[in-house]
């Protein structure tokens, strides 16, 4: 299949004469292997026929594997230049599907590894050699597919990781200015209060004054965040 998590399992009784199938779904691999032996290029026997099978499969997955890599490229890519919502769901997706296809070819490697060494007769060097050439290729597919994981693994860190230090600047700006207007909100309350006796109440210059305290204050507060580096 051409989609990650769309893999579709087979299931194979071989013998020297025969080979029977299972399957849920069409294959594309064994779609191929049947174009080539309806156009008299296909294997001659069980065992070419085998080897060809499972060259097949992994040259179907080559090419998922190598969008799997061009995706994760892309998205590293996209986090260095900002980090966005589909961003996040798209590293997430990725590393689902890069989980499933891994669960998939996992088993594929062990029966491949299990014929290798079987003592079948019908299975002479030749098709050996061919099926631990797909076996060598399986297996790096699994190491490009665990290096996938990790890089999506080390993306999604990196964007939680800007995305908690966006947040603790914005929490720290937030602090900065509930700071600066603490003393002004606790001045403007006290003096707002309705009852007799405020000073200057009866002073017309009495606001303007108190705006220039406030400024003053402000001023007061910003050097001294300054001085000690506070922003």
């Amino acid at each position: 299949g051409a989609q990650p998590d769309d893999m579709i399992g087979i299931r194979l009784w071989v013998d020297e004469l025969r080979i029977i199938s299972t399957f849920r779904r069409e294959l594309r691999s064994v779609h191929d292997v049947i174009e080539s032996l309806r156009n008299h290029e296909g294997p001659a026997g069980t065992a070419d026929l085998l080897a060809s099978l499972a060259d097949r499969l992994v040259v179907r997955m080559t090419d998922t594997v190598d969008d799997l890599e061009e995706r994760i490229a892309k998205l590293e890519e996209e986090s260095l230049e900002g980090t966005t919502r589909e961003t996040r769901f798209a590293l997430a997706e990725l590393r689902r599907q890069v989980i499933g296809l891994r669960r998939h070819i996992a088993p594929q490697r062990e029966a491949l590894s299990s014929l290798v060494s079987s003592k079948f007769p019908w299975l002479e060097e030749p098709h050996r050699l061919s099926l631990r050439e797909t076996q060598d290729r399986l297996i790096r597919h699994l190491e490009d597919l665990d290096a996938i994981r990790e890089r999506a693994a080390l993306t999604q860190e990196e964007v939680q990781s800007r995305l908690a230090e966006q947040q603790n600047v914005r929490i720290y700006v937030l602090s900065i200015v509930a700071a600066i207007f603490l003393p002004l909100g606790f001045l403007t309350g006290l003096l707002g209060v309705n009852v007799g006796g405020i000073p200057g109440s009866d002073n017309p210059a009495a606001f303007g004054v108190f705006v220039a305290l406030l400024l003053a204050i402000v001023t007061l507060e910003v050097v001294f965040f300054r001085l000690n580096k506070w922003f």
